[in-house]
């Protein structure tokens, strides 16, 4: 018999070998699976930040468009403004120079004998009211008004009849040509 050789121990020794082995290959395993694992999320995180960034400044570049194109409307709403006060004060300009030519017009072509009690001007035309010393001096007024340049298509309204003849008269403004004439402007 042999006594000399013993291989239990021989085979332990080369079980735990194997053992440490395949401890030392899992954890390493383990670690590099970890490492991988933290690798992926570092990157997912830090590119859900990077869009997150980017998020962010898309939302701040509307913020400041919605502010320019809010203080867009407003400028569009004081050019409006601006615009029709404009287009206001040069109707205003155009009716002045109009309404002291018919004045001036209505003066000079009043007949002796015939006297206004009142006057009242819309943008249509001119309501007459006084009062004459005779029917042929109105119906000699509204000839005279019809000549000029202002007025055109006399009506008369009312007519009383008694020492002196009290009338009511409608004359219809014309409106000036706007040929650059009443602007007075030469080139």
């Amino acid at each position: 018999m042999n006594q000399g050789v013993n291989l239990l121990p021989w085979r332990e020794e080369r079980r735990q070998r194997q053992r440490r082995r395949a401890a030392t290959t899992s954890a390493v395993l383990v670690l590099i699976a970890v490492g991988i694992l933290s690798g992926v999320w570092w990157s997912q995180d830090r590119d859900l930040k990077y869009q997150q960034s980017r998020n962010q400044y898309l939302l701040n570049a509307i913020a400041q468009v919605e502010a320019q194109l809010k203080e867009i409307d407003d400028i569009e709403e004081r050019k409006e403004a601006l615009l029709t006060r404009m287009a206001i004060i040069r109707q205003l300009q155009s009716e002045r120079v109009t309404l002291v030519r018919g004045m001036t017009e209505l003066a000079t072509t009043i007949p002796e004998g015939i006297f206004f009690s009142s006057l009242q001007r819309s943008p249509e035309g001119v309501s007459l009211t006084g009062m004459a010393q005779s029917s042929s001096r109105i119906s000699a007024l509204m000839e005279q008004l019809t000549n000029t340049p202002s007025f055109d298509q006399p009506e008369l309204n009312v007519i009383n009849v008694g020492d002196t003849q009290e009338f009511e008269l409608w004359v219809s403004s014309v409106r000036p040509e706007t040929d650059g004439s009443a602007t007075g402007g030469q080139q």
